[in-house]
């Protein structure tokens, strides 16, 4: 199956390659969720950009009916598209307040930190010719405003609880980067 780079337009696949990111990052807390969505992610992908309202729906009858949850009505509904609206709102988000950056920034916020490498080179990402780019730089402000639209996303569009999305966003976007310490 083809990248998600090369079936959504450029803006769309930096939507989708931050969504893929915040998906790895949630591994350290969801682990055996992610590995399902991972084999799953460019069809979700398919699915919330024909439609993310209906891809974000809660289904009609058991919580998880809907096109893109799963189980019983105690199943929660995929990460994946919920990422996606995240991503999108940082997106715009940032785009509000100018921040400078290149369209990809959203991406780069979310690539997964290399072995060896830091919470700052986490931020850090090599461009599509293997060139480093900048670091991506936000005040601490801008990353908690960033973090409240993950967590806000995730007990909106996933249903979350307040502490399990609370949870999700510090792994997602990382506590230290929000100028708050790990909880």
């Amino acid at each position: 199956m083809k990248t998600s780079r090369q079936v959504y337009d450029s803006e769309a696949a930096d939507v989708a390659e931050a969504a893929r990111g915040m998906l790895d990052r949630a591994a350290d807390v969801a682990p055996e969720r992610v590995a399902a969505e991972r084999r799953a992610f460019n069809m979700l992908c398919a699915a919330y950009f024909s439609d993310p309202q209906q891809a974000l729906a809660p289904g009609t009858e058991a919580r998880g009916s809907g096109p893109l949850g799963f189980g019983g009505p105690d199943a929660e509904q995929l990460l994946t598209p919920v990422f996606l609206a995240a991503a999108s709102a940082v997106g715009a988000y940032l785009g509000d307040k100018a921040v400078g950056a290149s369209r990809d920034l959203i991406r780069r916020m979310f690539a997964r930190p290399t072995a060896d490498g830091s919470t700052e080179e986490g931020a850090r990402d090599a461009g599509s010719a293997g060139e480093p780019t900048e670091a991506v730089r936000l005040d601490p402000e801008q990353w908690r405003e960033v973090r409240r639209i993950v967590l806000r996303t995730l007990v909106r569009h996933g249903g979350m609880p307040q502490d399990r999305a609370e949870l999700m966003a510090a792994a997602v976007v990382g506590d230290g980067l929000a100028g708050e310490p790990p909880q």
